[in-house]
């Protein structure tokens, strides 16, 4: 007896419709992926305080997911290409929730940033495996239908992630929420080994509906090496223009939460309502930036121009996000609180992002050979995390030295325009390329190489602690301050869970007060409001002058 075949296709005659069935799967699949990684940024005002985690924490716990998410990619997708969709999706998804669940049992700077590492290896095989699912499993002229109902996944999981995430931390704490929504892909998981096989291995797979699913020609699957792909120009262009403009949405996903419960006073619940809102309209603007480009190429323009003019609409449109910072110092704006003006303008700047990003997505498939597309999905993320981390740095940065938001905001509402001069320079003229020449893989190998160690000095740069101790702070300041003399120390005050001290320095022009807070190892930090810190408890402002002018509390 011969060994057992696959099972062979259903019969009866009748159409069957299980592809869509899968492309079900995929979009609960890309739901709890976004789900899971958006609980992070949405609990930080939970447990930030007694984590007693800063601002620089918060950034590095970001760039350890952003790394392993987007050079993961690459290597996972790699991965899954030779074991499979099913084997391959299932086990980074359950990597991946196991690591969401984790979150509930760490409790540190270190756990946390290692749990991240963790999920963002795990989640970095979902779309890749999603991709390669609806190549397998329909035609041609269904793909970009099946792609975009699964990619609503993406945003409905960033709808529902505030509405339950908040109401569960409110009841039952953070740690409950992480383990309760990291633990629901276990039923996904459950429905995915049941019911997932290749369509000619499914036992409800009629011979009509395997027929449509192969109705296409033949398609050439000669793959192309890592060197031949990056030997083509166009690669750096879309890698460009990723690079600069995924930073803002990264910045938008990470701080969004705790931009308006810190610097608008909002309660948890208020956010769980505003930051829909944001991810509602950008998918208005995913589908209205292709609406753009489609229509200008009706027009009769040429597809380069359509693509670059809809994307300069979007980078326009980005713009009035830059005075989001300063929002906050303002009660109201024609008489409408500012905190709704706010929300209106980040919704704005996530539909100019995703509008963005569909004719960013659709220039490579405009200029490059089919079987490159998914190497240069995969290299264009990882230039996007590269740029998304390096700014997480600088957000962390400007945290620290000036306690506000609006350098962030005026840098995320820029980078869309650098980003399309880049691209317009790099790729001039928008038409098909094929392989020319071929990088060596030591060169590339190289490259990667030096953004991780660009990546590590600017960190380092940037975030190393501008004093080491509270002697180093007095032996170092008065030259920066022109002081006359030693600081008096003054009273005793918190900034959120840090203890902190005022120091009363003699200048020409009069005794200057200046707060100083102290981080977990007792490293002092300046903080430039003062009395007007968020989450500051101490002496008031009349108090410190009035401190300041008897000569300090000694």
């Amino acid at each position: 007896m011969t060994a057992a075949s696959p099972a062979a296709p259903a019969h009866g005659g009748a159409m069957t419709r299980v592809r869509w069935t899968v492309c079900a799967l995929l979009f609960f699949a890309t739901t709890i992926n976004y789900l899971d990684r958006q609980l992070f940024s949405l609990l930080v005002p939970f447990f930030e305080d007694d984590l007693r985690l800063g601002p620089t924490d918060l950034a590095l716990i970001n760039v350890s997911f952003l790394l392993a998410y987007g050079f993961g990619m690459v290597f996972v997708g790699r991965w899954v290409d030779r074991v499979g969709t099913r084997r391959g999706l299932g086990a980074t998804f359950l990597l991946w929730n196991v690591a969401s669940a984790a979150h509930a049992f760490v409790g540190s700077f270190g756990g946390f940033a290692a749990i991240r590492f963790l999920l963002g290896v795990g989640e970095a095989g979902n779309f890749p495996s999603a991709v390669r699912t609806v190549a397998e499993w329909f035609p041609r002229k269904e793909r970009a239908l099946a792609t975009g109902l699964f990619n609503c996944g993406s945003n409905v999981g960033a709808i529902l992630a505030p509405l339950l995430a908040v109401r569960i931390a409110e009841a039952y704490g953070w740690r409950a929420c992480f383990l309760t929504l990291g633990g629901v892909g276990v039923v996904w998981i459950v429905f995915w080994t049941r019911l997932y096989r290749r369509p000619e291995e499914h036992p409800k797979v009629s011979p009509e509906e395997l027929a449509h699913i192969r109705s296409d020609a033949k398609e050439s699957t000669a793959a192309l090496g890592v060197g031949e792909v990056f030997g083509m120009r166009p690669v750096y262009a879309v890698a460009m223009a990723k690079f600069f403009t995924d930073a803002p949405w990264w910045f938008y996903l990470t701080w969004l939460p705790r931009f308006l419960v810190g610097e608008f006073k909002l309660t948890p619940t208020f956010m769980a309502y505003a930051i829909p809102v944001v991810f509602i309209v950008a998918d208005i603007g995913a589908i209205g930036g292709g609406w753009i480009s489609s229509r200008l190429i009706a027009s009769g323009r040429s597809v380069g121009a359509s693509r670059k003019l809809a994307m300069l609409v979007c980078a326009l449109a980005a713009v009035p996000v830059m005075a989001v910072g300063q929002l906050v110092d303002v009660p109201t704006v024609a008489g409408v609180p500012s905190v709704y003006v706010a929300v209106a303008i980040l919704s704005l700047a996530a539909a100019a992002h995703q509008g963005w990003s569909s004719n960013l997505y659709t220039l490579v498939s405009d200029t490059l050979p089919r079987p490159a597309m998914a190497t240069v999905v995969g290299i264009k993320t990882a230039f996007g995390v590269v740029g998304g981390a390096l700014f997480q740095i600088f957000v962390a940065r400007s945290l620290t030295l000036t306690g506000s938001y609006a350098l962030p905001f005026l840098l995320a509402g820029s980078l869309y325009l650098v980003g399309l001069l880049a691209l317009h320079l790099l790729l001039p003229k928008v038409e098909p390329v094929t392989p020319k020449r071929r990088v060596p893989q030591a060169v590339i190998l190289a490259g990667g190489l030096a953004m991780l160690a660009g990546i590590a000095a600017t960190q380092f740069t940037l975030n190393a602690p501008p004093y080491g101790s509270v002697a180093d702070y007095r032996a170092t300041r008065p030259a920066q301050l022109s002081a006359t003399g030693a600081p008096a120390e003054g009273p005793a005050a918190r900034v959120g869970w840090m203890d902190a001290r005022w120091y009363f320095w003699p200048t020409s022009q009069g005794t200057r007060a200046e707060l100083v807070k102290f981080d977990r190892d007792g490293r002092p930090i300046v903080e430039p409001r003062g009395a007007g810190a968020k989450d500051y408890s101490g002496p008031s402002a009349a108090e410190v002058e009035a401190s300041s002018a008897s000569g300090g509390a000694r």
